[in-house]
């Protein structure tokens, strides 16, 4: 980028002119003025080639570069009008200075416009046409210079135009980065309230059956409606059902339901780290080895509640597949049932408790939703 930087800095600079010895062509037959002129040129630093005819010069220009070409207007084989042209179109920075014996107007008139820098009559004093071509010399060399500029700065533009490119390439990837970390933080940051706010909420309960009720409550208003069942896991692992939130479920096979899923999910989840969901019964019917056609239909998700390596409970949540969990629900969840495994703990620990005593089988008249609740929980743990 450096090297960039001082490659536009010289670019935009300008130079001052350079008078440097010229590379000038003569063409025109041999003559004893030709030769003192030459000599004279010579003297002064410049380098002159001489040529005869239309066709050298030709193959000289073809050759290489010349600052001035220095032509008679009646050549041997040609009109130098002709040489004039064609240095006008090939290269426009030579010029050109045009000798004739005689002064004709429109002669003049059509050197100039084929690009002719000089009309000069001979005879004519040597020093005054020498001075006469070193001007012509000084506005070649000029004018060859800002072609050389001109060319720095069109490299220097496409070297710009590449990097800017780059340059957006790069921001464009950046701005994907910052609007990807801005969306990464914006999601942690949600999370890290909702697992605050759930932990402040349990903090609160220091009775089991108000803990589970608040979790209950919290976690339905999170994932939205389903049917949910929370089982309390005694020294034994022996489980039994704390809380459960009826939705959907026919009132008559609820309580048969919830024994069934006690009996076939707990033991299955007690020593489970992760949390399973299980899009059909049939899949959910292989995880717990027993027959699951009770959730035909339905779309399942069981998690243990651990803290410290112990299992103090086990959630099961479902509710029909056409209305699945949202993406979110496992990282919902992963993130509640620490803080409700640990709340468990502290409750358990400030009532001294030696052997649970959990609620038994949910009595017939469990409570149900109805027009006025969102939700429906069951019988609490006491």
């Amino acid at each position: 980028m450096e090297s960039l930087e001082r490659e536009i800095a010289e670019a935009f600079t300008e130079q001052p002119p350079k008078h440097e010895p010229g590379r000038i062509l003569i063409a025109g037959s041999p003559s004893d003025s030709r030769t003192a002129l030459v000599t004279k040129l010579t003297e002064r630093g410049h380098r002159c080639i001489c040529v005869s005819g239309l066709h050298e010069a030709h193959a000289s220009l073809a050759r290489g570069r010349f600052d001035l070409v220095l032509m008679d207007l009646a050549l041997p084989d040609g009109d130098g009008m002709e040489l004039a042209r064609s240095l006008q179109q090939t290269s426009p920075s030579t010029k050109s200075i045009v000798l004739s014996g005689s002064k004709s107007f429109l002669k003049a008139v059509e050197a100039l416009h084929c690009g002719v820098i000089d009309f000069v009559s001979i005879p004519v004093d040597l020093d005054d046409l020498v001075q006469r071509i070193e001007s012509a010399l000084a506005k070649s060399q000029a004018d060859r210079q800002r072609e050389e500029r001109l060319a720095r700065l069109k490299r220097v533009c496409k070297k710009l135009v590449a990097a800017r490119q780059e340059v957006s390439q790069h921001l464009d990837t950046l701005c994907k980065d910052l609007v990807t970390a801005y969306q990464d933080v914006s999601v942690q940051m949600s999370e890290v309230a909702m697992a605050s706010e759930f932990r402040t909420l349990l903090k609160q309960e220091l009775d089991v059956e108000e803990l589970l009720r608040t979790a209950l409550e919290y976690l339905l208003a999170k994932i939205g409606p389903t049917n949910a069942a929370v089982f309390l896991a005694d020294d034994q692992l022996n489980f039994d059902l704390g809380a459960y939130v009826n939705y959907d479920c026919p009132r008559e096979t609820i309580s048969v339901l919830l024994d069934h899923l006690c009996g076939a999910v707990c033991p299955q989840m007690a020593d489970e780290t992760e949390l399973v969901l299980f899009d059909d019964a049939d899949t959910f019917a292989q995880f717990i080895g027993a027959d699951a056609g009770f959730l035909a239909g339905s779309q399942v998700v069981a998690l243990s509640c651990l803290h410290e390596g112990e299992c103090l409970a086990v959630i099961v949540l479902f509710r029909s597949k056409d209305d699945p969990f949202g993406e979110e629900v496992s990282t919902t969840l992963e993130i509640l049932r620490s803080i409700f495994a640990e709340q468990i703990a502290h409750v358990l620990k400030v009532h001294h408790r030696i052997r649970p005593q959990w609620p038994s089988d949910p009595p017939d008249d469990a409570y149900e939703p109805n027009d006025y609740d969102e939700f429906g929980f069951g019988p609490l743990a006491a």
